[in-house]
């Protein structure tokens, strides 16, 4: 079950087209007329670039959908998000609390609308219950969920999505069913931050190739290029992840591609990770596919927001890689 957790975790992060990019504010020549010099910058900063703005009315510091409230204040952006079984005829999957919570910035970079940063909410609050060691431990689901969102700059418009997943449940044999995605949420809400701690720059994603992948005997070497992480100083505990994936990219054919591993590391940033390629079955990814490719995350925390479980920032993707 736990495993199953983390695959789904690592598939709802990376839902939407993941991509490549330049900087305006890096070194060297933009396209094809030189890239040497081009890094990606995934500093947390303020003064960065301009973004783009979406079409609506200026000086708007607040949005609401019928269960996100978002409030610009001058530390960040203030969340409220409402538990899905406090609706008016909401479904009863929610009744046990959600699968999935995520709040995702939407950026268009390159003229494509992609997630950029997320941040993964704590869903506990929503749940009936826990286990501590072995004793069940009742409690009343919270109606609503309550944080900030710091990674801002102030006068910049930023467009969220907030993603709520129902429970999932166990089959007969005690493994989770699929993600009920036909139950799910996706609020999309838009408005000018005030202020926060800076934000991160991913302009430099256009045209740049920044993390490979290569195979030898069952093992995967993943690392990245010319790219800098979240910084200590801003945040904590940053962190390598790294997904495998068996196929050929194409995600509308079921069964073509699919998750296959995971390699994690939460105490340090890799440049250069062997990941040994099992699958939690022990299916041999070669029966699956001839192709896989790696998609390059980097994880951390902000310590003055408690209930956002994980931040993470844009995930690369690798070109395909043949066992051959």
């Amino acid at each position: 079950m736990k495993k199953a957790v983390k695959t789904f975790f690592a598939l709802a992060a990376i839902s939407l087209a993941l991509c490549s990019c330049s900087d305006s504010g890096s070194s060297g020549s933009d396209g094809d007329s030189g890239t040497e010099n081009r890094v990606l910058d995934l500093r947390i900063q303020n003064g960065g670039v301009a973004r783009w703005i979406e079409n609506s009315a200026s000086g708007t510091y607040e949005a609401e959908t019928d269960l996100v409230k978002v409030t610009a204040e001058s530390d960040g952006m203030h969340f409220t998000i409402k538990n899905p079984a406090t609706l008016a005829g909401s479904d009863e999957k929610y009744k046990e609390g959600c699968n999935w919570i995520g709040v995702y910035r939407l950026e268009n970079i390159g003229g494509e609308e992609i997630q950029t940063t997320l941040a993964v909410v704590d869903k506990s609050p929503f749940e009936p219950g826990h286990w501590n060691n072995e004793t069940w431990i009742e409690q009343e689901p919270a109606k609503e969920i309550n944080f900030v969102y710091p990674l801002c700059e102030a006068g910049e418009q930023y467009k969220f999505k907030v993603q709520i997943e129902p429970q999932r449940g166990l089959d007969e044999n005690g493994i989770e069913n699929p993600v009920d995605r036909e139950h799910g949420y996706c609020q999309y809400l838009t408005l000018t931050a005030k202020g926060g701690i800076g934000d991160i720059n991913y302009s430099n994603l256009k045209n740049g190739e920044w993390v490979f992948a290569s195979y030898s005997d069952n093992k995967a070497t993943v690392w990245i290029e010319n790219v800098i992480p979240p910084q200590d100083s801003v945040v904590k505990n940053v962190g390598t992840y790294i997904d495998i994936f068996y196929g050929d990219k194409d995600w509308d054919t079921l069964g073509k591609t699919d998750w296959y591993c995971l390699y994690e590391n939460p105490s340090a940033v890799e440049e250069n990770v062997s990941i040994e390629l099992e699958r939690w079955d022990g299916k041999p990814i070669s029966e699956l596919s001839n192709t896989f490719f790696a998609q390059y995350t980097f994880t951390f925390e902000v310590p003055d927001c408690p209930q956002v479980s994980q931040w993470r920032t844009v995930t690369l993707e690798s070109d395909l890689v043949s066992l051959n």
